[in-house]
């Protein structure tokens, strides 16, 4: 490609106003022309932008008269129409209107980097003297500009005296605008139904996670037009997949204006099947098959006709190689002057039973993504530079949506001692994490160093979804006596991030700190924290100080229990099953190899009681005066206390001896029963008491009254 330098062109400028007041035939004084350009919204994302055009309106001229010479528009950035072997350009065009309608008067321009020239053109005037000339379909590459800028041309034309400009012909604007639900994609494993449609995605509870992509101004969702490859497209590319993962995606996405909206249910929007009515004029995004990994190329599903909405329920699996992968949308139908038009679409992820948790990744940009930045023959258009959309939250009004992840740390700044030259610190700092929004919350930890380094060790839960403790030691072994500090910063990506001070104090290796006493100062029920029997195989609780550390354990009787929670003042544990007839037991805490003073604790063949909130309705609302139960319906109650062994009976109001519909474990909570139980159809709505009794060898043993509200 031959391309005409900057200056190089600018003399070819000069040249054409000399050839043109040669070959122009002289013009009455009267004769003026003025110029004036169009200034779209351009994507600033874009290598390949359509430019407003340029008009130059003439009025005066001498019917017949011929104005001849080279009209040029020289930009700020380059100019990326297709061209040919010889660097001219078909795209752009120059016309005339003598005010019947525009006329091309010109071949090919030449293409010579930030520049467009139409060589040795003549103009004639038309019978009134007064006509128009226009310049159109300059392709730019506007990323070079810069976001919120206006592309200024300079326009020269035997018809002007000297050149003229700048003016703007656009303004570059970013257009792509996204949310995805979570920082990432949770993997865990999730069912797959037989026949892959998205109906039966939803209702085999297939994990999914949803992408949304807005428009930032309008028409940027632009349809496949003359001279262009494709329609704007999205490229969408995943990582981290572990194996055995299967990833489907729509075929087809209908937008925020179609006849119903695709949604996968979690952000904001009911799970739905998407319909689109074909030819409406609402935006409609299609599958690629078969795309280059730039989002070039491919074949698009093919186009919906008829005069009936269709609900878009079919889907295609992503193909994934080492658990990476790609997919590509390209907008087929869309409303050019309607503001922020929207879709979302979900990322359905299937995964075995029993599968580690992972995370996998995700990234969405416009598309094909290029770096070719100049005129070229064979480079798609439009072509866009891969760049990381801003969150379209603001634009949907949803930044603080109770369906996004919200990261809470509570923690404050930590600190640690430890000996010169010694092994971990014995007791560490907690930080607890929480997700107090919707949807998943997916988080990293990273530490960084003030002074000192590689002396932190984090203790991490198995996954780092939603909730969790992490465990902060100190590893003095090459650290000399002193102060260090460093951070550690949890980072929850869009939904936000907490970062913990931590101060290390090194003593002395002739000076250690006190060994900390483990004490055990209550044991008592962990649904009712009273301090009533403990049962084999219930849940107790166990307060105190010290009782933390990096091994810890509780015997009960002599026999290990199951630790449920651990922190530095309380301990939630499984009672060994099986501790036989024995009336008293005793409880030990040894923290690091640091052992509590046994306390006795009663034990008693059965204790019932009832979690804080662990009566539920049948809808699994909290069952309370303003949520209250209907008779017929079946309570949901969970409670400790009640062995597997027990016959179990319910007292609800004045009806006696009610025989639940299932009693025995709860799932997945140790130590924790399940009652279910009809509620009295001739109870008296209002507050009533309900008692929870486990009967043993023929002996009872009752809960407390526990209140029931009931309609």
């Amino acid at each position: 490609m031959n391309q005409i330098p900057t200056s190089a062109a600018r003399l070819a400028l000069k040249l054409g106003f000399l050839f043109a007041l040669i070959l122009s035939t002289a013009q009455p004084s009267a004769a003026i022309c003025q110029v004036s350009t169009q200034a779209p919204f351009l994507r600033s994302e874009g290598l390949t932008e359509v430019l407003g055009d340029v008009v130059i309106s003439c009025s005066g001229f001498t019917p017949g008269s011929v104005t001849t010479g080279n009209y040029s528009v020289f930009l700020p950035v380059n100019v990326t129409n297709r061209i040919d072997a010889n660097g001219f350009t078909s795209q752009v065009t120059l016309s005339q209107d003598n005010g019947s309608g525009a006329v091309p008067i010109a071949g090919s321009a030449s293409v010579g980097g930030q520049s467009v020239t139409f060589n040795g053109v003549s103009v004639t005037a038309p019978p009134g003297g007064s006509f128009t000339v226009r310049i159109s379909g300059i392709r730019a590459a506007m990323n070079q500009l810069g976001a919120n800028k206006s592309v200024s041309v300079t326009i020269g034309a035997p018809l002007l005296t000297s050149s003229y400009g700048p003016l703007s012909a656009g303004t570059a604007a970013p257009s792509l605008f996204a949310t995805l639900s979570s920082s990432g994609i949770a993997c865990v494993g999730s069912p797959v139904p037989s026949t892959i449609t998205m109906t039966n995605l939803f209702a085999a509870g297939t994990a999914l996670a949803s992408t949304r992509v807005t428009e930032g101004f309008d028409g940027a969702f632009a349809v496949r037009g003359a001279g262009t490859d494709s329609g704007t497209r999205f490229l969408i590319t995943y990582s981290g997949f572990p194996a055995g993962a299967h990833v489907y995606l729509p075929d087809r996405v209908a937008g925020s204006d179609a006849a119903k909206p695709s949604a996968g249910g979690d952000l904001g929007s009911p799970a739905a099947v998407g319909q689109y009515l074909p030819g409406s004029g609402t935006l409609l995004l299609a599958r690629v098959l078969g795309s280059d990994v730039n989002g070039a190329g491919g074949i698009l599903a093919p186009q919906l006709t008829g005069v009936t909405a269709v609900t878009l329920d079919s889907v295609t699996e992503v193909s994934l190689t080492n658990g990476s992968g790609y997919a590509v949308y390209e907008v087929v139908d869309g409303n050019p002057n309607l503001a922020g038009e929207s879709a979302q679409f979900p990322t359905f992820v299937g995964l075995p039973a029993g599968s580690p948790v992972s995370v996998a990744s995700e990234s969405i940009s416009l598309a094909p993504a290029s770096t070719v930045a100049t005129a070229t023959g064979p480079d798609p258009i439009p072509r866009f530079i891969a760049t990381t959309p801003g969150s379209d939250c603001t634009l949907a009004g949803d930044c603080q949506a109770s369906y996004f992840p919200k990261l809470n740390v509570t923690s404050g700044p930590i600190l640690l001692t430890a000996i010169a030259g010694g092994a971990m610190t014995s007791t560490p700092g907690y930080i607890p994490i929480q997700n107090t929004g919707g949807g998943t919350l997916i988080w990293q930890v990273a530490v960084n160093y003030i002074n000192g380094s590689g002396w932190i060790q984090l203790e991490q839960p198995s996954s780092s979804l939603n909730g969790g403790s992490l465990r902060v030691y100190a590893l003095a072994q090459a650290l000399a006596a002193g102060s260090y500090q460093a951070n550690i910063v949890v980072n929850a990506g869009p939904a936000g991030s907490k970062t913990i001070p931590v101060t290390l104090t090194v003593q002395p290796a002739n000076n250690p700190p006190p060994t900390p006493t483990v004490t055990i100062s209550q044991v008592v029920n962990a649904a009712s924290f009273a301090p009533t029997p403990l049962v084999s195989g219930s849940v107790a609780t166990l307060l105190g100080s010290h009782l933390s550390g990096k091994i810890v354990t509780v015997t009960v009787g002599g026999q290990p229990a199951t630790i449920l929670y651990l922190s530095d003042t309380q301990i939630n544990f499984q009672v060994p099953p099986g501790l036989g007839a024995v009336t008293s037991v005793d409880v030990i805490v040894t923290a690091d190899g640091v052992g509590s003073a046994p306390f006795s604790a009663v034990l008693a063949p059965a204790y019932p009681a009832i979690f804080a909130h662990g009566i539920r309705n049948q809808d699994w609302t909290e069952n309370t005066a303003t949520s209250p139960a209907a008779r017929g319906t079946v309570l949901q109650i969970f409670g400790t206390g009640i062995p597997n062994d027990s016959t179990v009976s319910l007292q609800i109001g004045n009806q006696m001896n009610l025989a639940p519909l299932y009693a025995g474990g709860a799932p997945a909570v140790p130590g924790v029963q399940q009652v279910n139980v009809a509620v009295p159809s001739g109870l008296t709505p209002g507050t009533t008491q309900l008692v929870l009794c486990a009967t043993v060898n023929g002996q009872p043993y009752c809960s407390t009254s526990y209140s029931l509200a009931v309609n």
